[in-house]
């Protein structure tokens, strides 16, 4: 077997059970009163502490939020010739689907920045969960990339 599929293999098999183990961490260990009685108490560590956690998180966080709205915003402001009727004859709801791309994100960036100010498990966990599941699905999709890729080199040496 060659080299770069055992890595693409090996990246797919850690980024797949990684994934597991943050999904189970967050939601299982705790057991089933999760909601009414966190594991942490965040207010117990230190200011420094939790802000050197929280920032870096939060940051991530509001970057991706903040390129959702101006996303929606670009659609909702940019101005385009509207097609002949007779080519496209179905609605238009780009607009809407802006609006609501735009409330959505802004409603999530101030749920955000509320709950890391009052020291919210949930404000660090969820977006932590999120950005680790994008990193190790890119990670997932390029391991599965190596491993179904083809070799298209002659192997006689010819």
């Amino acid at each position: 077997m060659p080299r770069a599929k055992i890595w693409g293999i090996l990246a797919v098999l850690l980024s797949a059970g990684l994934f597991t183990f943050s999904l189970y961490a967050v939601f299982f260990i705790a057991g089933n009163d999760v909601l009414k009685s966190l594991p942490v108490d965040l207010h117990e560590i230190n200011t420094l502490t939790y802000y050197s956690v929280a920032v870096p998180v939060a940051a991530s966080a509001l970057f991706v939020l903040c390129t959702g709205f101006w996303i929606g915003w670009v659609i909702l402001s940019i101005k385009v010739v509207p097609p002949m009727p007779e080519i496209v004859e179905k609605k238009d709801n780009s607009k809407i689907k802006a609006v609501f791309l735009c409330l959505i994100t802004a409603a999530l960036a101030v749920v955000l920045v509320y709950g890391v100010y009052v020291r919210s498990f949930w404000a660090l966990a969820v977006p932590a969960l999120v950005i680790s599941a994008v990193v190790l699905g890119a990670v997932f999709w390029v391991g599965l990339a190596i491993i179904t890729t083809r070799s298209t080199l002659p192997t006689n040496g010819k």
